[in-house]
């Protein structure tokens, strides 16, 4: 209730190695009470996620991060980080702000070209109690956008629907269905790009 979470970048030309501030600011004050240097995990380009009284974000860097804050001070706690992935030596960057429910994050992964169709581009799905990628499911552009969860189903099949779109020319809505404990994306299609088949997330 009386502190703004923000993340920074240094400013540098290249954004995937830079280094990167989460600050913490009285949003009655504007003093800055916390200030934490994250160093080569790359610009901090997400808004930030509170969720389940934490903090979560990505960085162009590949990684997935989360804090803890004192709500009495706001003072930063701890950090954590987790790397992405996309297949490609490209850097698995993510400007996509997390969408968390129920214990999962869902997030944007860029693949190794950022406007190359079927590059490794994917929505990633996190499981956060084990701290680890529960899978991905590939798309052919970067889903730089949240994701948008509906949970209209979860009394009825058990599932939450998250919805991504690519940044690509032209642009598909893709849908996956998720609920805690899967490994696996359930809803693809295949489609194909200059004779290469691939199996990406559904489109609606």
């Amino acid at each position: 209730e009386d502190y703004l979470y923000i993340g920074t970048d240094d400013g540098s030309a290249e954004g995937y190695n830079a280094n990167s501030r989460l600050i913490s600011i009285d949003k009655h004050t504007g003093k800055v009470v916390d200030d934490i240097k994250i160093s080569g995990s790359g610009d901090i380009r997400s808004s930030i996620t509170m969720a389940d009284g934490k903090l979560y974000f990505t960085s162009k860097g590949g990684f997935f991060h989360e804090a803890e804050y004192d709500p009495k001070t706001g003072d930063i706690i701890s950090l954590r980080s987790l790397a992405l992935e996309n297949g490609s030596n490209g850097v698995p960057m993510s400007t996509s702000t997390p969408t968390v429910y129920n214990g999962r994050a869902y997030i944007g992964v860029s693949g190794k070209g950022q406007f190359s169709a079927y590059s490794g581009h994917n929505i990633t799905v996190i499981d956060i109690p084990s701290w680890s990628i529960a899978y991905s499911v590939q798309t052919q552009g970067y889903p730089q956008t949240t994701g948008t969860l509906t949970t209209y189903y979860e009394k009825t099949d058990g599932y939450v629907y998250v919805y991504f779109f690519d940044n690509y020319t032209p642009g598909k809505l893709r849908v996956l269905a998720d609920k805690p404990g899967l490994k696996k994306p359930l809803m693809t299609v295949e489609e194909t790009s200059n004779g290469v088949t691939y199996t990406v997330a559904a489109s609606v």
